[in-house]
């Protein structure tokens, strides 16, 4: 394929950058300007590949508006029009058509598959995990390290109080993806499911992760976003590669319906723009009945070395008292968070991070405070500020080793009017070794550290080791 050499272009030119650097501390300008001429070739190979590439893919448009030509001759009319029936030649011409498109597809899709006469292309994927999990003290969420569920009251046996092991298979997963060209748009549609829709139990039960479409090309030059997937505020490049399902306290990782529109402003930023289902609120004395959807507004900057976004969210907390009258709030927040690709240290490390701050976007978090609180006597709904983030280092120790280490904290500034064992404080911290004797089959042991810390200062701790294989397909 012609793709292939344009695979190879970029390691050679990042090799003759670096030949040059150490060259001005070894070689004379003589030997520079050679190599400096050896990047221009290679420079002017890669904008030669690009063309041929660009020309590949006017050739592949081509060739499916000649297939939908070749397939409309078959298709009737009207009800009551006759099919056009091909001639052999035609029909030899068609299969051959449909062929290389095909195959088309499926460069530029590993892994997916078509169905005849079906311009939708499909591919499933998922994993089968096993998760074996020993906490040495209580904590609620027997197979999710969720340091808001710890016990600062001691707990009980069930919980773990003495110690308490449990498999698990919730965090396996199937999804389903199709891609279906339409003109100059592509059309593409997403749906998974996990089990785990109970996360104080390790019992499996279904629940649906993310259903979505979405729209290439559509809305003043973006693509639009209809459905159930990650927030805008996600950032998921940024999250550390924990065996732990649940990942740091400060994590932004819900999901959510909602509407979003993305566009790229030029080479490397994006733009996006949504409004979210105005869920995943929680309110002390009080309950959710918001008005209006979340606000949400992201950039994100991505290059080889770094991955960068940062997003705002503006929220209506709107709260219904006794089943009687409604008080509101508004509320705010933003985050930034990214991934650094660490080449001196290794080509595949990289350093995680994220820091988030506002006030009432407490429901948006992985552990989930209180959002706001009511108040009887000043009859208003106080938003309740929290902050917190997190670091996250990937080091690979061969091409089948690598571990993952990772701390993190979440602090809720608490109001006076709120009860004694309201959250306060919570830490996390994470370390593993992982083999992946094959490309789809992973090992993994890891350790995690966490403590909770309430209002009134009561507090408690866990430490839970954890065994992980993984079958992908």
């Amino acid at each position: 394929m012609r793709v292939l050499p344009l695979l190879l272009v970029g390691p050679l030119v990042a090799s003759a950058v670096l030949a040059v650097s150490s060259s001005y501390a070894q070689t004379d300008n003589d030997e520079a300007g050679e190599l400096l001429e050896v990047i221009e070739v290679q420079q002017r190979r890669l904008d030669e590949q690009e063309r041929e590439i660009a020309d590949q893919k006017r050739a592949q448009q081509q060739l499916r508006r000649q297939v939908e030509a070749l397939q409309e001759r078959r298709t009737p009319i009207a009800p009551s029009a006759t099919t056009v029936e091909l001639t052999p030649s035609e029909q030899t011409e068609l299969k051959i058509l449909l062929e290389r498109e095909s195959k088309a597809a499926k460069v530029d899709w590993p892994g997916s598959f078509d169905v005849y006469g079906s311009k939708t292309r499909f591919k499933i994927s998922g994993f089968v995990e096993l998760d074996v999990t020993h906490d040495n003290n209580a904590i609620g969420t027997p197979s999710a390290f969720v340091t808001a569920a710890i016990a600062t009251d001691g707990g009980t046996p069930p919980e773990g109080s003495d110690g308490l092991t449990n498999f698990s298979v919730q965090v396996s997963r199937l999804a389903v993806e199709t891609r279906t060209p339409v003109s100059t748009h592509q059309l593409k549609t997403f749906i998974s499911i996990d089990f785990f829709g109970d996360f104080s139990s390790t019992s499996p039960d279904p629940r649906l992760r993310e259903a979505y479409g979405s729209v290439s090309d559509i809305l003043l030059g973006g693509d639009l976003l209809l459905g159930q997937t990650w927030s805008t505020m996600t950032y998921l490049p940024s999250f550390p590669n924990t065996l732990d399902f649940e990942g740091p306290p400060a994590g932004v990782a819900t999901r959510r319906a909602m509407l979003r529109w993305t566009r790229e402003l030029r080479r490397c930023l994006k733009l996006k723009l949504a409004f979210e289902a105005p869920n995943s609120r929680t309110f002390t004395d009080a309950d959710a009945a918001s008005e209006w959807p979340d606000g949400i507004m992201a950039l994100a900057w991505e290059t080889d070395m770094v991955r960068i976004q940062g997003a705002v969210v503006r929220r209506d907390l709107r709260a219904s008292v006794n089943d009687d009258f409604v008080v509101s709030e508004d509320a705010w927040g933003g985050n930034i968070a990214g991934r650094l690709n660490m080449p001196w240290s290794n080509r595949q490390d990289f350093l995680t991070f994220s820091y988030v701050s506002g006030d009432g976007i407490g429901g948006l978090l992985n552990d989930a405070p209180t959002d706001a609180i009511y108040d009887f006597a000043g009859d208003r709904l106080y938003d309740i500020p929290v902050n917190g983030g997190w670091l996250g280092f990937q080091h690979w120790w061969s091409p089948d080793f690598y571990s993952v280490v990772s701390y993190g904290e979440l602090k809720a500034n608490n109001r006076e009017i709120q009860p004694p064992d309201a959250y306060r404080h919570a830490k996390y911290s994470s370390a593993n070794l992982v083999w992946t004797p094959f490309p789809n089959w992973l090992f993994g042991f890891e350790v995690l550290h966490g403590s909770r810390e309430d209002k009134d200062g009561a507090r408690g701790s866990v430490t839970r080791f954890q065994f992980t294989s993984r079958l992908s397909f």
